[in-house]
């Protein structure tokens, strides 16, 4: 970088912000400096004005003392601030106050030289005038207009009047004098370079430093507080009690879906979205934070739970309203768990608690605000051991399947079992499938699970009669992936059974969201012969669509309809609903929870081709089977050879795996 006096003011002008903060605070950092020059140049006034007596001496040497103690004092009320203004203002000071110092004592110089015939205080002033011109061009390298004007305005002056004195030894001094500006003028620029190159290499430094520790507390997406910041915000503000803070932790429902159908784009934006919903809503809380995935967590002070409660239903009605509607954004939607803090809690146990409560709002079905209480904690325990007990008892192959019939009506026989899932734990006692199914879909054990149950279902119906089939039930989650057909041709193969034989059974809660992978599945299903069924028709979430979207071999009327058909006109109407249904569709029925002579003979007057239920049987173990059909028309029939595997079992395999 070349640098010229001319091109000075320029380049400072141009310097950052920052850059010139800190030479400027260099201008005012060494105090006593500027103290013993005040007192050097009010002892040369006293010492010239005994010497001399002249009025201009006098006059401008008062000045010059002035002008010390103005800047003497102006360094003593120096407070470095933030503010460009307030940090230009004190340049302009000292610039002036150095600038005005050093033209009084050029002036008095020179009128020493002029006005004295003593060399002994020509000799003074000279020495005077460049060692001050040479000291504060050092002094002042970090603003070198300052430092090269005060060198001309106190040594100009001594070179003008030893070479008005025009003694030969003074001419040589005077050009020696202005030899002395230029040399000091060089290397005032040169030392500026290099100044300012260090000052500008430490302030990139410090720069560069802010934006790691800003990108360190920062998610990059969002431009929110990351799971760090959001910690140490927490932590420092329960250390500091000073009210109560909430944690609203909140989980996009089914985000999955978005990144799956739209792609990663479009989750993103989703997710900035969201983020500057709940800072539009919250614009002072402690901190909103990423933590990662879908997750965000909005803590903020509150008044008590209700509070709480009534800011997080806030945030979730932000988080449903339509994001983009170009991107069909309509039905984002979140859950949230909220945790309010109490005496002495940590920060960690805050965090859990809301994270509990956020477990408990996706497990009653989502979009829902859910306040923690310790009950939730000690059930999420109990659901952890039973995680770990479940993995014991799958790996000891220590579950059993029971099997309870399916009764046709016209003759009585058993079509077909229902295979039942069955953990008798060693501590907990009967552990039902609706507890441990779902734990199993959510560690990842369902695909291994229902390989054991296909497997273990269709060993025992191979030594069934060749009419009576094996009904088994599908989690939902594996309906979205392409695992289930290999799971159900695998058991085929390997137990011999006909694929006619098997019978697959689907809830209405798996098809909710239309899927087309599920379509072709259950095709690929059905075209090896395997019939599939669905169940528990009637509850929750039942659609005709389902009927037109799917192709059903069979429906099973809930248990709760049949229950309640006795006393309910709306269970009635349901149930013979159904029936008309089916029929019209060529769909076969199954009625469940037949417990009555009753309700068998409701169901047959219906026109009902089967039933089960604890009026027929209840669920048994696979050794009972034998002995239970010696007691129905089925035991009159001895049992034909089994049917063989047909060849086009493996050609449909590829075809639906």
């Amino acid at each position: 970088m070349e640098l010229n006096v001319f091109k000075i003011r320029g380049i400072d002008r141009a310097l950052s912000r920052s850059v010139r903060m800190e030479l400027i605070k260099a201008l005012y950092a060494s105090r006593l400096s500027m103290a013993i020059g005040a007192a050097l140049g009010c002892a040369t006034a006293i010492t010239l004005d005994y010497y001399c007596q002249s009025l201009w001496i006098y006059g401008t040497g008062t000045l010059l003392v002035l002008c010390g103690i103005f800047r003497v004092v102006s360094f003593g009320l120096f407070t470095p601030g933030s503010d460009s203004t307030s940090m230009r203002r004190w340049e302009i000071l000292y610039e002036t106050g150095a600038l005005c110092y050093a033209g009084l004592l050029g002036l008095l110089t020179f009128l020493v030289l002029v006005q004295s015939h003593d060399p002994r205080l020509h000799m003074m002033m000279g020495i005077l005038a460049t060692g001050y011109g040479a000291g504060a061009a050092g002094r002042n390298t970090g603003k070198p207009f300052i430092a090269i004007g005060q060198l001309v305005l106190c040594c100009g002056p001594l070179a003008l009047g030893l070479m008005v004195v025009a003694w030969p030894v003074y001419l040589l001094v005077g050009v020696s004098t202005l030899l002395f500006m230029l040399v000091v003028t060089d290397i005032t620029l040169l030392t500026y370079q290099t100044v300012l190159k260090a000052f500008t290499d430490r302030q990139d430094k410090r720069d560069l430093a802010e934006v790691y520790e800003k990108l360190s507390r920062t998610d990059p997406l969002t431009g929110i507080d990351n799971r760090g910041s959001l910690r140490d915000t927490l932590e420092r503000f329960l250390r500091g009690g000073a009210g109560r803070v909430a944690i609203l932790w909140l989980d996009l429902d089914r985000f999955k879906q978005i990144n799956d159908t739209l792609g990663h784009g479009a989750g993103d934006e989703v997710l900035r979205h969201v983020a500057m919903r709940i800072g539009e809503l919250a614009p002072k809380a402690l901190s909103i934070a990423r933590f990662g995935g879908d997750e965000f967590i909005l803590a903020v002070l509150v008044d008590d739970d209700d509070h709480a409660v009534r800011m997080a239903e806030a945030v979730r009605e932000a988080v449903a309203r339509p994001i983009a509607e170009r991107l069909s954004f309509r039905d984002v939607t979140a859950s949230i768990g909220i945790a309010v803090s109490s005496r002495g809690i940590s920060a960690d146990d805050l965090l859990r608690h809301a994270d509990v409560a956020l477990y408990e709002s996706k497990a009653k079905g989502r979009d829902r605000v859910t306040l923690f209480n310790p009950e939730m904690e000690r059930r999420l325990i109990d659901r952890q051991h039973i995680e770990h007990d479940l993995k014991l008892a799958i790996a000891g192959n220590q579950l059993q399947l029971y099997f309870q019939p399916i009764v046709q009506m016209h003759t009585k026989r058993v079509e077909s079992f229902e295979a039942l899932l069955r953990w008798q734990h060693p501590v907990r006692g009967d552990i039902p499938p609706s507890t441990f199914i779902p734990i199993a879909e959510n560690i990842g054990l369902i695909q291994e699970l229902t390989k054991w149950v296909l497997q273990a279902a269709c060993d025992t119906a191979h030594d069934w009669p060749d009419d009576i089939s094996v009904a088994v039930n599908i989690s939902a989650s594996l309906l979205k992936g392409r695992e289930l057909p290999g799971l159900v041709v695998d058991a085929l193969m390997a137990t011999g059974l006909a694929p006619g034989r098997l019978e697959l059974e689907i809830t209405e809660s798996a098809i909710v969201e239309e899927n087309p992978n599920t379509t072709v599945l259950l095709e690929g299903l059905q075209k090896l012969g395997i019939r599939v069924s669905l169940d528990d028709f009637g509850t929750g979430y039942s659609s005709l669509s389902y009927l037109c979207r799917y192709s059903f071999d069979r429906l099973k009327i809930d248990r709760s309809f049949i229950s309640s058909a006795e006393y309910k006109r709306e269970a009635r109407a349901v149930v013979e609903g159904i029936s008309s249904l089916a029929k019209s569709l060529n769909l076969s029925v199954v009625a469940e929870g037949i417990e009555t002579g009753q309700q068998q003979e409701y169901i047959t007057q219906l026109g009902i081709a089967a039933a089960q239920g604890y009026y027929f049987a209840r669920p048994m173990p696979r050794a009972k089977i034998e002995d239970y059909l010696l007691t129905t028309p089925n035991g009159t029939r001895r049992r034909p050879g089994t049917a063989a595997v047909v060849t086009p079992l493996r050609v449909v395999h590829q075809n639906v795996a």
